[in-house]
């Protein structure tokens, strides 16, 4: 079924798009929106890298919604997972915050149906287990199993 909100009305970029310069139909950073069950929010790239599809990204502590696909394994929340094309440096685009997507495994980490993930290495996913250790709050369900630097379906739940 899909599901399409009426606040805000989007004209400019859509949530598979980007753009490196704001129009006056763009939204304004941090506006959220909910298309097809996924709930969305705009930001901007601050970081040195792009931000791939499956990727998640965290606050890059330069601006309000400004943010990075750098991360360190267990020890940092995502603010968003970028789904459907690549975030370039420097543009602007729509992060996933919750609903269901594919997201990537960080290299050296797998799971298998049902299990929780945390945020991972560069934007990657990792298990969270009692085996990893891994200390902070699952994010993410994985719906199917997903190998090592792989992509896989999973539910997610983030800011």
């Amino acid at each position: 079924m899909t599901f399409y909100s009426v606040s805000p009305v989007r004209f400019g970029v859509g949530v598979s798009g980007s753009t490196a310069t704001l129009g006056i139909n763009d939204p304004e950073l941090g506006t959220r929106a909910v298309v097809d069950e996924n709930e969305y929010l705009f930001v901007y790239n601050a970081g040195n890298s792009q931000i791939g599809p499956g990727y998640a990204c965290t606050i890059s502590a330069v601006t309000g919604y400004s943010v990075t696909v750098s991360s360190i394994t267990a020890t940092d929340m995502p603010l968003g997972v970028r789904l459907h094309s690549t975030l370039l440096t420097a543009y602007y685009g729509w992060v996933a915050t919750k609903g269901i997507g594919a997201v990537n495994m960080s290299a050296n980490e797998s799971c298998v149906t049902g299990q929780i993930l945390v945020l991972g290495v560069d934007g990657g996913f990792g298990l969270k287990s009692n085996a990893t250790d891994f200390r902070t709050g699952g994010i993410c369900k994985a719906a199917i199993s997903i190998a090592s630097a792989a992509s896989g379906s999973a539910f997610f739940s983030l800011f």
